[in-house]
């Protein structure tokens, strides 16, 4: 109940982020640092890629973090049976969604891969907005997903997702290159 509490004043009270130049991996490790004891115990393995060079951004750690979290914890309720979850930083040259706006570039990605049971195509659509959950009665609010979405949008990034029935979810996080440390 507590969970579910402050998600919702979270998701109602969303403060705009403190943004400062940040590398992700460190970010990114400590994330799945605090949920690996979580993952064992679900019999799912966190894997990282990319913790060679930093990855530097402006951002709001704290809220990049709550981000983090929200996805690797979906993933990971994604992949009832055990199974693995990916986490991958890394740049790439992208079109900004046209709702968000603004010119190709170079943008960090941030991906949380799970090897799941993938989401339905007619629900792919609609997983961002708030309170929509394809988890059974009493495993999610809903609002993980939309949270995330919201903190990546205030930090100028959008989000995409991509998934097989079957085969699993990748969630994707893009935001403005910093200056390379």
């Amino acid at each position: 109940m507590t969970a579910i509490i402050r998600q919702l004043l979270d998701f109602a009270r969303r403060r705009s982020p403190r943004k400062a130049s940040a590398d992700l991996v460190p970010v990114a490790q400590q994330v799945i640092a605090l949920l690996e004891p979580l993952a064992s115990k679900r019999n799912v393995a966190i894997c990282f890629e990319g913790g060679g060079a930093p990855v530097v951004a402006e951002v709001d750690s704290n809220q990049l973090q709550q981000a983090l979290t929200n996805l690797i914890v979906n993933g990971m309720q994604a992949v009832s049976k055990g199974g693995r979850l990916m986490v991958r930083l890394g740049v790439e040259r992208t079109q900004p969604p046209a709702d968000h706006g603004g010119p190709p570039g170079e943008y960090l990605r941030l991906d949380v891969e799970d090897t799941g049971e993938g989401i339905p195509a007619s629900a792919i659509d609609h997983v961002f907005e708030p309170f929509f959950t394809t988890k059974g009665v009493g495993e999610g609010t809903g609002l993980g997903l939309s949270v995330a979405y919201g903190i990546v949008r205030e930090h100028g990034g959008s989000m995409a997702v991509h998934s097989q029935v079957g085969h699993g979810s990748c969630f994707s996080i893009y935001l403005p290159r910093g200056i390379r440390a």
